[in-house]
C-alpha cells in the first residue's frame, strides 16, 4: 500500500516515464494484444470503484435532464465533428487515408481511464465518469455510424462491436462493484492515492500492446511519423483547450477542465480492433498515446502536484 500511495502521488511523472521506457522493453507486444479488453475493464473498474453506487447515488449521477444534455453533447462531439471533418476533407481535396485519421479520433468514445486522469489532475471526476460511461454505452452505435461517413470497411459487424464493448463495460462495472464492496467506499475515499497508483500502472499496461513496432515504423518514415504526431497533439491538446475555454462560460472551472480533458482524450484503441490492419492508422494511434500520457503532467499546475483534497462534484448543468 505504501508503494502504491507513492506511485499515486507521482502518477503524472510515472506515466511519462512509462511512455519513454516501455517501447524499449524486450517483450513481444503481439502476445499482449489480447489483454487490451482486460485492461479496458480494469481502468473502468478503478473508475467505478471511486463512486457511490446506491440507487439514489446513481439517480444523482445520471439525472434525466443532465444525462440528456450529456448524450446530446456526445452525439455532437462524435457524429457532428466526424461529419465536419469529412466535409472539410472533401472541400480541400485531402487524401482519403489522411482524412480518415481525424474521423478515427472524433468517432471514438472518451478514454476509459479519463475519470482516473481527472482524479490525478484534481478536476471534476464526477463529470468525467458520467461522460465516460455514457460514451462507452453509446460507442456501439455512434462509432460505427461515424466511421461509415468515411466509407471505411469495418472488420466487425455493428452487433459484434456492440457485444465486445458491452462485455468490457459489464466486466468493468462488476469489477468496480467488487473492489468497492471488498475495500469499502470510506476506505477508498481515504486512500485515493492508492487508486491513482493502480490507475497509472493500468495505463502503462496499455502501452505494451499499443506501441508494438512503433520504433521501427518511425525509423522507416520519420517525416510521416512527425506529421502524425503533430496531428495527434493538435487534436488532443487543441480540442482539450478549446472545449475547456468554451465551457468556462457556462460551468465552473473544474467542470470545464474535465469536459476538455474528456474531449481531448479518446479511446482510439477500439478503432484498431474494429478495422482491418492499417500501418498508418496503427502508427497514428501509437503516437496519440504521447499527448494522452503527458496530459496528467502538463495540465496539473506545479503548485498542485502534491496530494490535494478530492475535487468538488460536478454541476448538474
Amino acid at each position: 500500500m505504501t508503494a502504491l500511495t507513492w506511485l499515486g502521488r507521482h502518477a503524472s511523472a510515472l506515466l511519462l516515464l512509462g511512455l519513454v521506457t516501455v517501447p524499449f522493453v524486450p517483450v513481444s507486444p503481439e502476445r499482449l494484444k489480447p489483454l487490451l479488453p482486460v485492461l479496458v475493464s480494469l481502468v473502468t473498474a478503478l473508475a467505478i470503484a471511486r463512486q457511490p453506487l446506491g440507487r439514489d447515488d446513481l439517480a444523482r449521477l445520471f439525472p434525466p435532464l443532465g444525462t440528456a444534455r450529456l448524450v446530446g453533447w456526445l452525439i455532437v462531439s462524435q457524429l457532428g465533428f466526424s461529419a465536419v471533418a469529412v466535409l472539410i476533407s472533401h472541400l480541400l481535396g485531402i487524401a482519403p487515408w489522411l482524412a480518415f485519421l481525424p474521423v478515427a479520433f472524433f468517432s471514438t468514445a472518451p478514454l476509459g481511464s479519463a475519470p482516473n486522469v481527472a482524479a490525478m489532475v484534481r478536476c471534476d471526476v464526477r463529470l468525467a465518469l458520467r461522460l465516460t460511461l455514457l460514451g462507452v454505452v453509446l460507442a456501439p452505435v455512434l462509432m460505427p455510424l461515424a466511421l461509415s461517413f468515411t466509407g471505411a470497411t469495418l472488420d466487425a459487424t455493428p452487433w459484434e462491436m456492440a457485444r465486445r464493448v458491452l462485455a468490457m463495460l459489464a466486466a468493468g462495472i462488476a469489477g468496480g462493484i467488487a473492489i468497492q464492496r471488498t475495500a469499502g467506499l470510506d476506505r477508498i475515499e481515504r486512500n485515493t492515492d492508492v487508486l491513482n497508483g493502480l490507475s497509472a500502472l493500468a495505463m502503462i499496461g496499455f502501452l505494451f500492446p499499443l506501441l508494438s513496432g512503433t520504433g521501427a515504423a518511425i525509423a522507416a518514415d520519420p517525416v510521416l511519423a512527425a506529421g502524425l504526431f503533430t496531428l495527434a497533439c493538435a487534436l488532443n491538446f487543441g480540442g482539450h483547450l478549446v472545449i475547456r475555454a468554451a465551457a468556462r462560460h457556462v460551468v465552473p472551472p473544474e467542470t470545464a477542465a474535465a469536459a476538455g480533458l474528456v474531449f481531448g482524450n479518446r479511446n482510439m484503441s477500439i478503432v484498431l480492433a474494429a478495422l482491418p490492419f492499417d500501418p498508418v492508422l496503427t502508427l497514428f494511434v501509437a503516437l496519440a498515446q504521447v499527448p494522452i500520457y503527458a496530459t496528467p503532467y502538463l495540465f496539473t499546475p506545479p503548485d498542485r502536484r502534491d496530494p490535494a483534497p478530492a475535487c468538488p462534484a460536478s454541476s448538474e448543468s
